[in-house]
């Protein structure tokens, strides 16, 4: 019977999802834990403990692809033959004729029928008594989010149909061969002479103008989500309150007419999110209550437009914001009952006695998206970035937790550089709600993410086909792998990309799935290449040649130490140095291989600024060497800092409060900045190197 019973939960895990082992970076099987498996089923709102919960979990799924004619969503691809809609009904072959309806995006309607005999025949559920039949559909269908209707006898289903483009949109120089770079860097980092402690929107509308008279074609920036309300808020970029608004802490106050007080920290200090927030938000409250212009009137039209059309989400998101700031730092979760959901009893109550701040914290928003359009479009085109999660007590979880796993986090596996794993602390989406509510909340937040985008770095991409998940009572060791429907997913993204002309680029690092760097690939999303990690198993450099042709390729991100700092390595255990010390000779080595090593660079020696910057315009060189579409060169580098913006597992203080050394005013002259760019502006204009 124990036996049976462990058979039964062993197959409910297989129906939700549940992957029962995974392949590890070291090439390793790691088999799921019963204790694993027993949490994440909890967490999906099974009950594992009891053996007839159990079997009527096991029968439910079972029956669920055989119980409705449609699925609520169909996702198609222009990249399949032949369209067709899968169609369940009674296992009997009869004479009655299916007639559909499909309703396009733009209201036209398209009308067809079909003998229901005539139809292939894809599956059989026998115990059900029922077959999933073929529709063809038209394959001329207009990509977009489309109705479908179909009437079979007496019974009449419906579903949305997406019908996505057969791969990611593209732009014109990257089909024709051309290879291009761009400049990276954290926005908090930026700081100019109109700027509050903080890079904000007019420095990145100032730096993109800067980096299309570099010739680079575009800026990449951290994720500016909205972050947690209140001065003492994580400043962690990738644990938001909203993915779906922006971070009014980077608003530019100069160009809302407000005089910087000063005085502020130096840069070498970082930034003191407190003082920023208190500064900001104090000044931004005085031009809302007495706004210097009509175009910055909370009574305006275009606020009013603005509001019109943000709807349910923005305003269930300033709502929030209120809400709060009020009870801060309670999480909502123990806030009082009527008020811990939007449609709580006693929210109508608290909107109507703060129905300013709810404005005020709408307006915020206008003002943001204002000024992110304006960087957008004031030289390189922007590179957002879109985390994989959020905050469990921020206000994208509020207004929809049924749409995520309250009772488990995302992270990631042991690997070599964590072998305790990694604990994010941020709920995983729901799957079963994902596909339940046709992925609307998915399409918004790619158009809240790629509007004023050329690019958009989709974190942890491998998130669309698994997420690594804990429950509440198991470390990150002893995580496993939740499935998502990957090829729904990557339709999506395919048609919003080429609704935004957008460039996808997948951070597809860490334990990846197999094959799945391929399928990014064919569905035209950039892959992300480390200098730092490709190599070869002896430890070698990958010569440039062998970086793919679809991806961006860079030195290394915001969890790793900066070239400098990588260099000169001086806070590694002795173990870890003398490890470094061989990896600082195989990427001379990989250097001299090129004819690119600077002359007089030794592994064993400390570099001065002028010795760093020629090392550091060789590695951009040989990066640039490669057919990959694009590198990103961070502005750490250029700039000779010995810095890294986050360490991953820690709590440190400097965690993602970096400042540049230099303003954006005196970058335009820093000359080690300008002869980085200038090697890796000529290696990009020279042919690309080929794989040997």
């Amino acid at each position: 019977m124990a036996d049976a019973t462990e058979e039964r939960v062993a197959r409910l895990a297989e129906l939700a999802g549940i992957v029962p082992a995974y392949r590890d970076t070291e090439g390793e099987i790691r088999p799921l834990s019963p204790q694993t498996r027993a949490g994440i089923l909890r967490a999906l709102g099974f009950d594992p403990e009891r053996a007839a919960s159990v079997a009527e979990a096991v029968a439910a799924l079972t029956e669920a692809p055989w119980r409705n004619m449609l699925a609520p969503v169909v996702v198609l691809s222009a990249a399949d033959p032949g369209p067709e809609l899968p169609v369940v009904v009674a296992d009997r072959a009869t004479p009655e004729t299916l007639r559909w309806r499909i309703t396009l995006e733009d209201g036209t309607l398209r009308e067809g029928q079909a003998a229901l005999a005539a139809l292939p025949i894809r599956a059989r559920g026998h115990e059900f008594g029922r077959l999933r039949a073929a529709l063809p559909l038209p394959d001329d269908l207009p990509p977009g989010y489309h109705q479908i209707e179909i009437s079979l006898a007496q019974t009449t289903a419906n579903a949305r149909l997406i019908q996505a483009p057969r791969r990611a949109w593209l732009p014109d120089w990257l089909l024709a061969g051309a290879r291009k770079w761009g400049v990276g860097t954290a926005l908090f980092a930026l700081w100019s002479k109109q700027s509050w402690g903080i890079g904000d929107y007019g420095d990145l509308a100032r730096l993109a103008a800067q980096a299309r008279e570099w010739h680079a074609e575009i800026v990449g920036i951290n994720p500016v989500h909205a972050p947690m309300p209140g001065e003492g808020a994580d400043p962690n970029p990738y644990r938001p309150s909203s993915r779906h608004f922006l971070n009014p802490l980077h608003l530019d106050l100069a160009a809302l007419g407000a005089a910087a007080p000063g005085p502020w920290p130096e840069p070498a200090a970082g930034v003191d999110y407190a003082l920023v927030y208190r500064r900001k938000y104090a000044a931004l409250a005085a031009i809302f209550r007495a706004p210097p212009s009509p175009a910055l009137a909370r009574d305006s039209a275009a606020f009013a437009a603005f509001r019109t059309e943000g709807g349910t989400a923005l305003e269930r998101f300033a709502l929030f914001t209120a809400l709060a700031e009020q009870f801060a730092p309670t999480p909502w979760s123990n806030w009082p009952a009527d008020l811990r959901h939007p449609d709580a009893p006693g929210i109508a109550a608290f909107r109507d006695a703060h129905a300013e701040r709810i404005t005020f914290h709408a307006w915020l928003q206008w003002l943001a998206e204002g000024q992110m359009a304006r960087a957008g479009s004031a030289g390189a085109g922007l590179y957002r970035d879109l985390a994989v999660g959020v905050d469990p007590d921020g206000a994208e979880v509020w207004a929809d937790p049924s749409q995520f796993l309250t009772g488990a986090r995302i992270g990631a596996p042991p690997d070599a550089f964590n072998p305790a794993g990694q604990d994010w602390g941020l709920p995983p989406p729901d799957p079963r709600a994902l596909t339940a509510s046709g992925y609307a909340g998915y399409s918004a937040l790619l158009r809240a993410n790629m509007r004023d985008a050329s690019a958009l770095r989709i974190d942890h991409v491998m998130g669309i086909e698994r997420l690594y998940i804990m429950p509440h009572e198991t470390s990150a060791a002893e995580g496993a792998y939740l499935r998502y429907p990957r090829e729904d997913l990557l339709g999506i993204l395919a048609l919003e990309s080429h609704r935004h002309r957008c460039l996808l680029i997948g951070e597809d690092l860490g334990t990846v799935p197999e094959g799945f760097r391929a399928r990014l690939e064919a569905a035209g999303i950039l892959s992300y290449r480390l200098m730092l990690f490709e190599r070869w198993p002896s430890g070698l450099f990958h010569r440039p040649g062998r970086y793919p042709r679809l991806a961006l390729a860079n030195f290394a991100t915001h969890d790793l130490p900066s070239l400098p700092r990588w260099w000169k390595g001086d806070d590694l255990t002795p173990a870890a140095a003398a490890q470094r010390a061989q990896e600082r000779e195989w990427l001379l080595a990989a250097l001299r291989d090129r004819g690119l090593a600077p002359l007089g660079v030794d592994a064993r020696d400390a570099l001065d600024p002028m010795a760093l910057t020629a090392l550091i315009a060789a590695i951009h060189a040989f990066l640039g060497c490669s057919p990959s579409a694009l590198v990103l060169a961070a502005l750490s580098d250029l700039l000779v800092e010995e810095t890294q913006i986050n360490r991953p597992g820690t709590a440190t203080a400097s965690n993602w409060r970096h400042r540049h050394r230099v303003s954006l005013d005196a970058m335009r002259e820093d000359g080690a900045l300008r002869r980085v760019l200038a090697s890796l502006a000529a290696a990009r204009a020279a042919p690309a190197e080929t794989a040997a």
